[in-house]
């Protein structure tokens, strides 16, 4: 096998609208969020298929695959049989109070549970073309081409409406398709639900394939925390395939909860919930205005607070009475009562890698293309074969991850009746046995003709350091055919490993034909493969997931959960999450979100969270802004770490249970194949040229404050005179090049959109960076960039000096000493539950001029973040800001503010309100977190002694 080869043929990537009511995101997400929130496409099995019955035999007896509870027979709402929905309606808080655990039940089941289909008649609608009427898409007909509903016009005004037999809770909706692609299918559209139809919730904002699947995908249920009742569906198309056509839909059903007792008590709910936050919204308005007497017969009327009561005296103490003393003794008491606690959560991470010295130990030779799994009772790491760019390998090493040191248990695990040489290949450890599993390797052409091609399954004891061979030919037993570059994954409590994707090997001697591989289970308990769900084109008369490789699989026993971290597979509209439920045998796939604006998409970085909240202090104006970093080519519609996934040549990715985040390691290579790589690449690159000039992000944001936030890079952590604090000094940044500049081995200077700029690009360029995806909030955030981090210190851009910029950097020849590890791809990692660490070993550099190259450094990556008494720390500082201010102004500081600002000025002569309470608010709103403020407030007005 060739270096070539290694590069080419996987083996180193192995390696809303004005109608809306509410606006505001669901932060009170379920532990089951899927079907809560909008934009999966809900792929159900087909009853009666091979791949449900098959589940079925694999697991234990259930109709379809469905829980003993539910009823196959009928189409109704069901709950497990702890539900204490039973009774009576809800008409008192007892009955409200077991309708609302009946919810909560719901919630951590939705995934577990069947709906109704609900029945609707069609309401209104904008106008329609020809034959194709409204009432058509009551039914669903795929061959016939007039069974649709067509607009006169292809503008946004266009809408039908749709009207519910009786309220319910929608779940999903399902479009149907005609029976081959159509230039009128719908690309965008928005759906919008309420109980009357002029005045709606934005429930989706996505888009259908142009196929001829049909599509079911979930729709917004809640607002902020409450369940959503709707009696009205407005759908809105937005955009056909084909811009010169109008629009059509050919079939809609909904599905949901009509269940009277449940839906009546959501709509209560609902509206109690409505009329609690306009009394809110009065009472902050009421307060801010300083009607004292209306806000007060208000709230003794209502019954109602306006926020927590430590809120309420923190702005007592601090507008009203300019009590300082008293604002840091109450900003004491909430960080003691952990008050503090969410906001540090949302603050991105940020990277701090350290080397792991390795003079005195034994490492693993270099290598790409390895795999690693972890034993995390005994917080071991093993490690398995590769590429060292010239052969296989079959050895076996451990790293003991307290210590960082390496330890041999095998040089030939072939020679000990093991697996022999290999890369590509797939491998888990299962905690319950204490065993490692082996499967799949990568097979050159060149030797295919002359090679079996059967797919082995390994099993390494641990304990007693003995070799077992499972299945000498999984194929065989209704398994998988011989695979490279899928991904495996073992279940603690069914006993069971679970393998998806990757690309079969074929016998013949190139790729033009590419077969993937589906999802598979091995039961250890009865010895058996079943076939979960096929490839896409193995079957084109059921609703599958295309199969796919360079991803990565992760599985969550407790809620029995499969996530697939994107992969490399042709789609129109790329996803960068797939869930797989177990017990459904469902899969969730996450569909691109169009209702995040372009700008908002991209992954937040520590930074640039730390930079935006900065901005409400009152000592800094308005920030500069710079021209976006995402190129126009790609970053209209999607994120940039979608384009990573989509393209990534390696995916590495673990999942913390207990936080629930998703931390994904992900490289990708300038590759001409790729319609998105060379663009992502550039696009990040130019915005190196700006490194000089303070802080610069995808977000166009820029700080020219000294001493900006370089310190949260470096892993120094949170210093409130550093970081997040600034001194306030100021100096004039270098001004930007009119067009950014592009790095390469001429050093020549373009616009990033011209093709000369594209050209400049090495061809074999690497990015390597880190992601965190809160599963609960489904947010994206960017923790490590190495081209970003590179551009901190100066480390050159081009692939043919970067290794030596890396190493210079690393010898600390640049006036930076950075501690990060070079760009490199078919790397593998390994998480350490407790302390919350990874430590990646190997990959290959890509070095043009040393092609047989393979990294054998280990690097412990540690996510840092600020915690709750660094913000108490930022909090106090933005009191004595103010505190100093008010002494330098001459104001009394225990005056109140309301009194100055009634008090009458003589004549000729400013008020003290002039100048000591009209001029405070923007510490009070970073504090309080009210809006961001005009640059006019942030100054403080001068003395009436100063004036001449």
């Amino acid at each position: 096998m060739t270096a070539h080869t290694e590069q080419t043929s996987g083996m180193a990537a192995a390696d809303t609208q004005p109608e809306a009511m509410f606006i505001d995101d669901d932060t009170n997400s379920s532990p089951a969020p899927h079907m809560t929130n909008p934009n999966y496409r809900i792929i159900m099995p087909t009853p009666g298929s091979s791949t449900s019955a098959g589940t079925s035999q694999a697991r234990a007896p259930a109709s379809n695959s469905l829980p003993s509870w539910i009823s196959a027979a009928q189409s109704k709402t069901y709950f497990p049989a702890s539900s204490p929905i039973l009774g009576g309606a809800a008409t008192d808080d007892a009955a409200t109070a077991r309708v609302e655990d009946a919810m909560q039940v719901d919630s951590a089941h939705a995934l577990r549970t069947e709906y109704d289909i609900l029945p609707y008649e069609i309401f209104s609608w904008s106008n329609h073309s020809a034959n194709f009427l409204p009432h058509n898409i009551l039914t669903d007909r795929p061959h016939d081409q007039a069974s649709r509903w067509s607009t006169n016009a292809n503008n946004h005004r266009q809408f039908i409406t749709l009207r519910l037999e009786r309220p319910a809770l929608v779940r999903s909706i399902k479009f149907g398709k005609f029976y081959k692609t159509h230039v009128c299918n719908l690309k965008e559209f928005k759906v919008f639900g309420g109980m009357t139809q002029d005045n709606m919730v934005e429930l989706l904002y996505s888009g259908l394939r142009n196929d001829s699947e049909a599509e079911t995908i979930s729709i917004r249920q809640r607002l902020n925390g409450h369940y959503i009742p709707c009696q009205f569906i407005k759908i809105q198309p937005l955009l056909a395939y084909d811009q010169k056509f109008n629009f059509s839909i050919w079939h809609v059903e909904l599905r949901g909860t009509i269940d009277a007792q449940i839906v009546q008590s959501i709509i209560d709910r609902f509206n109690q919930y409505k009329d609690e936050e306009t009394i809110r919204s009065c009472l902050k308005f009421y307060r801010d205005r300083n009607y004292t007497s209306a806000f007060e017969a208000l709230e003794k009327q209502a019954k109602l607070k306006l926020e927590a009561p430590i809120l309420s005296n923190l702005r007592e103490a601090l507008v009203e009475k300019c009590n300082y003393t008293r604002v840091e003794q109450l900003l004491h008491e909430a960080e003691r009562s952990s008050m503090f606690t969410p906001c540090a959560a949302k603050i991105p991470y940020a990277a701090k890698w350290e080397l792991v010295e390795s003079a005195v130990f034994t490492m693993p030779p270099g290598r790409g293309g390895h795999q690693m799994c972890v034993d995390e009772d005994s917080r071991i790491a093993y490690l398995y074969g590769g590429w060292d760019g010239k052969r296989n390998l079959d050895d076996l090493w451990m790293l003991n991850m307290d210590t960082g040191r390496w330890t041999c248990l095998s040089l030939s695990t072939h020679e000990q009746g093991g697996p022999g040489p290999r890369s590509c290949h797939a491998m888990c450890f299962d905690s319950e046995r204490k065993c490692i599993y082996i499967m799949g390797k990568y097979v050159d052409f060149e030797y295919r003709g002359n090679t079996g091609l059967e797919n082995d399954l390994y099993c390494y004891d641990t304990i007693n350091s003995e070799w077992l061979v499972l299945s000498e030919n999984t194929e065989a037993m209704s398994g998988p055919k011989l695979v490279y570059n899928s991904q495996m994954a073992f279940d603690p409590r069914g006993h069971r490993i679970y393998v998806y994707g990757g690309k079969v090997v074929l016998p013949d001697v190139s790729d033009s034909t590419t077969v993937y591989s589906g999802l598979y289970c091995f039961d250890l308990r009865r010895h058996c493969w079943t076939k979960l769900k096929p490839d896409f084109h193995m079957l084109e008369q059921e609703q599958h997931v295309r199969g796919r490789y360079f991803h990565s699989l992760l599985i969550d026993a407790e809620l029995q959960r499969l996530y697939i971290i994107s992969s490399k597979r042709d789609v129109s509209l790329p996803s960068d999450l797939i869930v797989y439920d177990i017990a459904t045998d469902t899969f969730f796939e996450k569909m691109a979100d169009l209702a995040v604006a372009s700008a908002a998409k991209q992954p937040m970085t520590q930074e640039r969270y730390l930079h935006e909240q900065q901005r409400l202090s009152p000592a800094f104006p308005a920030m500069p802004t710079r021209p976006p970093c995402p190129h126009p080519d790609f970053a209209d519609h999607h994120a940039l770490h979608t384009h990573m996934l989509q393209d990534g040549r390696t995916i590495r990715a673990t999942l913390d249970t207990e936080r629930q985040e998703i931390y994904v390691l992900t490289s990708v290579q300038n590759d001409t194949h790729s319609s998105t790589s060379g663009l992502l690449l550039q696009s990040l690159i130019s915005a190196r040229g700006s490194r000089s000039s303070g802080y610069y992000d995808q977000s166009g944001a820029g700080t020219p404050y000294a001493g900006s936030l370089y310190s949260q890079s470096l892993g120094t952590g949170f210093h409130p005179c550093s970081s997040m604090i600034d001194s306030g000094v100021r100096y004039e940044p270098e001004r930007p090049n009119a067009a950014p500049t592009t790095f390469s081995a001429n050093t020549s200077r373009s616009s990033p959109g011209s093709s000369q700029c594209r050209s400049q690009l090495q061809p074999d360029y690497i990015l390597m960076a880190v992601f965190c995806y809160h599963i609960p909030t489904e947010t994206w955030t960017e923790i490590h960039n190495s081209a970003r981090t590179a551009a901190l210190y100066g480390a050159a851009a081009d692939s043919a000096s970067a290794g030596d910029a890396y190493k210079t950097c690393a010898l600390g020849a640049s006036r930076f000493k950075p501690s990060f590890p070079a760009p490199r791809f078919a790397q593998d990692w390994a998480f350490d539950r407790l302390t919350r660490k990874h430590f990646m070993f190997g990959g290959n550099p890509n070095r043009p001029n040393d092609k047989y190259a393979r990294f054998n450094d280990t690097w412990q990556l540690e996510f840092t973040r600020p915690d709750s008494h660094d913000i108490l720390r930022r909090a106090l500082y933005l009191v004595r800001q103010r505190w100093f201010l008010d002494m330098c102004s001459g104001a009394e500081p225990f005056v109140s503010c309301n009194k100055l600002l009634s008090e009458q000025a003589l004549p000729g002569q400013r008020t003290h309100g002039e100048y000591s309470a009209s001029a405070i608010p923007s510490p009070n709103n970073a504090i309080l977190g009210s809006p961001t403020l005009s640059a006019s407030s942030s100054k403080r007005s001068p003395s009436p002694d100063q004036e001449a």
